[in-house]
């Protein structure tokens, strides 16, 4: 461990209110979040009990942890909560983690915006929420002293007690919880240094609280929750993406079983009945007419037309970064040029949308698999014209997120039918609806040039991308063309390569198709062109790749760090025979990548023997955690690479369900190899790193064996197959 780390900056100075949970026996502790100079605190009044903002402790002495952010298979529950009990000093087994409300504490500290995706839930968070469990700490040990008349330097405090070293004595937190309460809150409480940590980092690990229930059938998800008095409704989308519905015959639908409601909901239509299946079978009789969407039929070569206009048009480009004079500098130079393509992909979570709502005169209640908390609230507060914090969102487990569940239109769909027949309502998306009413990530579409110096490093670099916007969906402020998204040009702007002239110009394409965030945001297919193209200007120089990149990360040791430990591990320099190997680097989610594939060819087709991943996220705060992100993130890769694409015809996707829209299964998958590296000054991300380099990886790796490039994903169109991917189909 080289360095310090080193807390995200300029954290709020707001103070915020106590959230209020109704949960009786708890005491407040500190109420909102800890800036840098301001904090507010909430006393507790007599026998009065409250939660506070993040942490609360009962009379029996549990404590209860609030989780700001979504489980969905990432294990944020447990590590959020074992960062606030470590500081804290809690007992972990007298620890309790649960989902917090939506709510001003719980938003992002730079973003104001509670939502989970990015790869930003402890990275951001973690020195606000040690702040908080510190202040806490110290109001504890005031307490603590004050009980036992002896100064507050000489206890110490572990698993859920106070004790006083010299005389023995010791203080459970439920004894002096509420006297704690009343303590002044420290404004610059004193963290823990690294060398006290006991539940996080140092290589630990830690059981998930989510995996028990989840292996005896008990946990909670969108599609278990269960509400008295409760309705289910299902789903029919406009057979053209943007259609709407102009009417409907439900008079054989009328006929089914528990039948209750027809809704109309815009650009779809619902059914509502007593039960799901009753639902379904009423909504295939149903007859809706539909008016066309704004895109009319249109299909892949009209959508790829597009965007080689777009390439080829030189106006309405706009820098997204400039170093140096990249167009002084390759002027008169034959440049070495490639174009990359990047597929329509779908979010295709394993638990389609869903959602069940109950709209009542006193308020809304929505319980939802969702990442975007306060944007559920926010939105549904506005479709049925009600206060925000009439809006109450409680969170169950997610099957899969990915980006998909930061919006909130399913849940609007729930809401709506809810209103419509006065009950609560569960509304489940059927797999073909999760596919067609996907907000998709796009195709990307991405030309470099680069001229090379007299030692064959690139002396400028222009990147030119096309693509529509991901980002405007989930921002607070508006995102059109003529502006930069920031999230689909990530990987290739502020990049620690060394090139001393280079451009990155990028063009918003508007297209008839929804479009947002997918994991690994704009850092998956940017980081596929930038490092098979690095690859290629390698060749060029008659270089290897991986020593070409060490150049090129020459004076940056943590990243030099990453990428020798992969050559290392990945015996780069003496392959089996036989066994061709490729690399890609990431600067991705403020964490270092460094990926190699291993592969060898059996007849027409490739063998993937092995993927090596080193990552630096500065700090790994639970191992096997974080080599399970790695790993299932390296999954999600080689489906990108291998399979996964939609197409488009008529209007609409060809892929409606998992025979069509192929992901990777465990045959495809060879041997991992996961290591990490702490040199990184700053807390990075994990959770959406690892499919970052497959791509090019892979391609590069393909390469060495054929001496044949691939440019376009994924491989599949292109006819090539790994072993299992032919064998299957």
């Amino acid at each position: 461990m080289n360095q310090q780390l080193i807390e995200p900056g300029d954290l709020p100075t707001t103070r915020r209110g106590l959230i209020g949970a109704g949960l009786a026996g708890l005491t407040v502790l500190v109420a909102g979040r800890l800036g840098t100079g301001a904090v507010a605190a909430q006393v507790a009044g007599g026998a009065a009990v409250a939660i506070n903002a993040w942490i609360a402790i009962g009379r029996d002495g549990r404590v209860r942890l609030q989780c700001a952010h979504s489980e969905m298979g990432q294990g944020i529950v447990t590590t959020f909560g074992a960062i606030l009990a470590d500081e804290l000093g809690a007992d972990w087994a007298a620890c309790d983690v649960v989902f917090s409300a939506a709510g001003a504490a719980y938003r992002h500290p730079l973003y104001d915006w509670q939502f989970t995706g990015n790869s930003e839930s402890v990275r951001t968070y973690h020195g606000l929420i040690r702040r908080m469990a510190a202040a806490a700490r110290e109001m504890l040990v005031a307490a603590a002293a004050e009980r036992l008349r002896v100064s507050a330097a000489e206890l110490t405090v572990e698993a859920g007690l106070v004790r006083h070293g010299r005389s023995g004595r010791a203080i459970g937190f439920g004894e002096i919880a509420e006297a704690a309460a009343l303590q002044p809150v420290p404004a610059e409480p004193r963290l823990k240094p690294e060398s006290q940590w006991r539940l996080v980092g140092g290589g630990r690990s830690l059981p998930r609280r989510d995996i028990p229930t989840k292996v005896t059938g008990e946990a909670v998800f969108g599609t278990d929750v269960k509400v008295p008095g409760m309705v289910h409704a299902a789903v029919m989308s406009a057979p053209i993406i943007g259609g709407k519905l102009e009417g409907f015959d439900d008079a054989e639908a009328r006929r089914v079983a528990g039948f209750i409601a027809t809704v109309p909901l815009g650009g779809a239509v619902a059914v509502v009945a007593e039960h799901y299946w009753q639902a379904r079978m009423a909504l295939e009789m149903l007859k809706p007419t539909w008016r066309p969407g704004p895109g009319g039929e249109f299909d892949d070569r009209s959508l790829q037309a597009r965007y080689d206009a777009a390439m080829a048009a030189p106006a309405d480009w706009v820098v997204a970064e400039r170093h140096g004079e990249a167009e002084t500098a390759m002027a008169g130079a034959k440049p070495i040029e490639a174009t990359y393509h990047s597929p329509w992909q779908a979010h295709a979570p394993m638990e389609p949308m869903n959602a069940t709502v109950s709209v009542t005169p006193d308020g809304v209640t929505v319980w939802a698999p969702t990442q975007g908390t306060q944007m559920t609230q926010v939105v549904l507060a506005g479709v049925l014209a009600v206060a925000p914090e009439k809006v109450t969102v409680v969170r169950t487990y997610l099957g899969g997120g990915f980006g998909r569940r930061l919006i909130a239109d399913f849940a609007v769909q729930a809401a709506l039918c809810s209103k419509a027949v006065g009950r609560p309502v569960k509304l489940i998306w059927s797999r073909e609806e999760d596919i067609r009413q996907d907000w998709f990530r796009p195709a990307f579409e991405q030309r470099l040039a680069a001229v090379l110096d007299t030692q064959g490093l690139p002396r400028a670099f222009h990147h030119r991308l096309v693509a529509p916007t991901i980002l405007a969906p989930v921002s607070p402020v508006p995102i059109k063309p003529g502006m930069i998204d920031t999230l689909c040009v990530e990987g290739l702007v502020e990049h620690p390569y060394a090139v001393a002239h280079r451009r990155v110009d990028y063009k918003m394409l508007e297209l008839p198709i929804p479009t947002m965030v997918l994991r690994t945001t704009g850092h998956g297919p940017n980081n596929f062109a930038l490092e098979s193209f690095v690859d290629e200007l390698a060749l060029a120089a008659g270089q290897d790749g991986y020593r070409y990149r060490r150049r090129l990360l020459a004076g940056n040791p943590a990243a030099l760090a990453v990428l020798d430990r992969a050559a290392e591990l990945s015996g780069w320099s003496a392959p089996p025979a036989g066994r061709y190997l490729g690399m890609a680097f990431a600067d991705c989610f403020r964490a270092y990548l460094a990926q190699v594939v291993e592969l060898s060819l059996e007849g027409d087709a490739f063998k993937i023997h092995r993927i090596v991943s080193v990552v630096d996220p500065g700090r790994v705060l639970d191992r096997v955690n974080a080599i399970s992100m790695i790993e299932g993130g390296v999954v999600w890769g080689l489906s990108s690479a291998l399979y996964s694409e939609i197409t488009f015809e008529g209007g609409t996707t060809r892929e409606t369900n998992f025979d069509g829209y192929r992901v990777a299964t465990l045959p495809d998958v060879p041997e991992l190899v996961t290591d990490f590296l702490e040199n990184r000054a700053t807390l990075g991300g994990l959770g959406e790193v690892g499919p970052v380099g497959i791509p090019a990886a892979l391609c590069n790796a393909l390469f060495a064996a054929t001496a044949k490039r691939h440019r376009t994903l994924p491989l599949s169109r292109q006819g090539v197959f790994s072993v299992h991917g032919k064998a299957s189909g």
